[in-house]
């Protein structure tokens, strides 16, 4: 057998082993140069194979992820999730993953590029592209964001609690905004935050790239977003600006530092988009605002049945800028409760469990911290916006 066809057929060999191991394969597009020695060819598959293998698991517990480059890669990895799947057609493995670049840059490490790719027809589509760097360390590769390397040239100051990265310049407003809610965010929440890096990025695309996203067709068109990712007690903010002209949207911002502390697996979404609305507003308005058109509602309805509108999360605001009558009682609630009795019996009312038909676990919660039980919902709900 000839060197070159040993090599090829070595390369074929432990792929498959990389797919029986972790029950799936990378697709190398043709064309594509992998390194011309097989056995570090047949390593960078594997590992890679195995990183994706490992990718729905908590990003710390990712054995091919380099450690030392955890927080960054894991704003990318979070993006990886459920990335195969096909919403429309409820198929998850529909997009499958294509190694399309591989650049060598010395013996030990490369850069390798991977699109997840689907067909519809003829057609394909273009789910999401990646750009990661590997290392190869005793006998495998370990994978990592290009974070630190595509901002090596921009400057580093820090102000407050927070180091920011930024090109040339920031805006002393925003930054002294951010700050604020972060501040008052992880006061309420009891955040325990050792390093804070935020990165200062003009809008989502350039966000998204920075990390090593090369594209997402959830992002297809979309100008303003942010990434985030916590880990070990350190926090990474790339923020690309928020939908509403503004530097971040303190909305979104809260669901962030709530899932610091809190397992997304057990927050009721009533109640933490309650406390969004009241802490940060929403769609761009204000908490204010959103009481003002609330109170327009209440005019309008005023023998409203609250159990059935909250258990319904029913709209009181359509259009594009939808606001929910569940979410307001839920800020109303939560501002009674931290009044009275501080923050800690919001924060097991925010982790009674995902909403569930009829909303038992919520409500059991509810009557626990406040009282307030379906019976007396109506009465209790008519005293509280009665009070506005």
């Amino acid at each position: 057998m000839h060197i070159r066809s040993f090599r090829f057929v070595l390369v074929i060999m432990l792929a498959h082993i990389a797919f029986l191991t972790y029950a799936q394969s990378v697709i190398v597009q043709k064309g594509v140069h992998l390194p011309k020695d097989s056995i570090v060819s047949g390593q960078l598959i594997s590992s890679l194979n195995g990183f994706l293998s490992q990718k729905e698991k908590p990003n710390r517990d990712n054995t091919f992820v380099l450690k030392e480059n955890l927080l960054e890669t894991s704003a990318l990895l979070d993006e990886l999730k459920q990335v195969e799947r096909n919403i429309n057609t409820k198929d998850n493995n529909f997009y499958k993953c294509y190694v399309t670049n591989v650049v060598k840059l010395n013996d030990d490490d490369f850069i390798i590029q991977f699109s997840y790719t689907g067909v519809s027809g003829d057609a394909p589509i273009l789910r999401a592209s990646f750009k990661l760097k590997a290392k190869r360390e005793n006998g495998q590769f370990y994978f990592y964001s290009l974070l630190k390397q595509n901002t090596i040239s921009w400057k580093i100051k820090r102000v407050g609690s927070i180091t920011w990265h930024y090109k040339d310049t920031m805006n002393k407003g925003d930054i002294k905004a951010f700050e604020a809610a972060i501040q008052s965010y992880d006061k309420r929440l009891k955040s325990p935050v050792l390093s804070f890096d935020s990165y200062y990025c003009d809008n989502l695309p350039e966000a998204l790239q920075v990390v090593g996203i090369e594209y997402e067709s959830d992002n297809n068109g979309v100008k303003n977003g942010s990434l985030s990712s916590h880990e070990d007690k350190r926090d990474l903010y790339v923020n690309g600006g928020s939908y509403y002209g503004s530097f971040f949207d303190p909305h979104d911002l809260w669901h962030d530092r709530l899932r610091t502390v809190m397992n997304p697996a057990v927050i009721n979404r009533p109640v933490d988009e309650g406390c969004a609305y009241l802490y940060g507003g929403s769609w761009g308005y204000s908490w204010d605002e959103v009481l003002i058109k609330f109170k327009k509602y209440l005019a309008a309805n005023p023998n409203a049945d609250w159990l059935t509108l909250c258990m319904d999360v029913t709209n009181f605001e359509g259009g594009e800028k939808p606001l929910k009558v569940a979410y307001v009682l839920n800020a109303l609630i939560a501002q009674k409760i931290e009044k009275e009795k501080g923050f800690a019996p919001v924060m097991e009312l925010l982790g009674c469990g995902k909403k569930e038909k009829g909303d038992e676990n919520y409500f059991k919660a509810l009557e626990k911290v406040t009282g307030i039980n379906k019976a007396n919902f109506n009465v209790k709900m008519a005293e509280l916006v009665g009070s506005l």
